[in-house]
């Protein structure tokens, strides 16, 4: 998911001389020209080599472009906070080189706290209200087990089925409450970090019973999460 922010304004000056700053900044990329000056960072990238997360400036005549990626919904509020403090220096650095009135960046933090805060907020009562749900129906299916449990032996195909779904149910439970693939994760990063930043994804696999293509989610999910990088 892509955010596209779009200031009109005026340039005072030519932006070469912007360039020397931004050098220090560690840009993979800048592009130059009379007409604009193009700088963009990717942050990360996934196990396929392609950019996830990246930010783009584009300089104008007459206007200040800035894009960037929002990884996935769960993350957006605090991409938006980060992309958001990033701005408000960039802000500070081109003051030298452009008009930009204090209107013009009102319309633009205003809505991007207000979402920030809906965000927050929405994520949280959904969570919950999810959360609650899935325990409410753990604990029906928990006391229709410990009844079927007292039940005669010709309700035992029953009982073998209401023992699966609680489990099933069990598990989710316990993924919003932080395990599963956080969980696997956390595993995953002690690993890497006890084995010189590598690791084995079949060795990994057989010594903890998991499948490969879950080790390989749970990496690309610490690549996606800033928290590895992939040589």
């Amino acid at each position: 998911m892509e955010e596209i922010i779009r200031i009109s304004t005026k340039r005072k000056r030519p932006l070469k001389p912007l360039l020397q700053t931004l050098g220090s900044f560690g840009f993979t990329k800048v592009d130059y020209s009379d007409d604009a000056l193009i700088i963009e960072k990717v942050e990360s990238e996934d196990l396929n080599g392609k950019p996830y997360l990246y930010y783009r400036l584009e300089l104008l005549k007459g206007a200040i472009v800035f894009k960037y990626t929002i990884p996935t919904l769960e993350n957006k509020a605090s991409r938006m906070l980060e992309m958001g403090l990033l701005l408000m220096n960039v802000f500070q650095l081109l003051t030298a080189y452009y008009d930009v009135p204090v209107q013009a960046a009102y319309p633009l933090y205003f809505p991007l706290l207000k979402s920030l805060s809906e965000s927050m907020d929405k994520e949280k009562m959904e969570t919950y209200s999810a959360l609650k749900d899935l325990r409410q129906k753990h604990n029906s299916l928990e006391r229709k087990y410990n009844d079927l449990v007292q039940a005669s032996a010709q309700n035992a195909r029953i009982l073998v089925e209401y023992e699966r779904k609680n489990d099933d149910l069990g598990d989710r439970v316990k993924k919003l409450e932080g395990m599963g693939d956080m969980e696997l994760q956390g595993q995953l990063f002690e690993w890497i970090r006890t084995h010189d930043g590598e690791i084995d994804v079949l060795e990994f696999s057989r010594l903890n019973n998991i499948a490969v293509g879950r080790v390989e989610e749970g990496l690309d999910g610490l690549i996606k999460n800033g928290f590895i990088r992939k040589r």
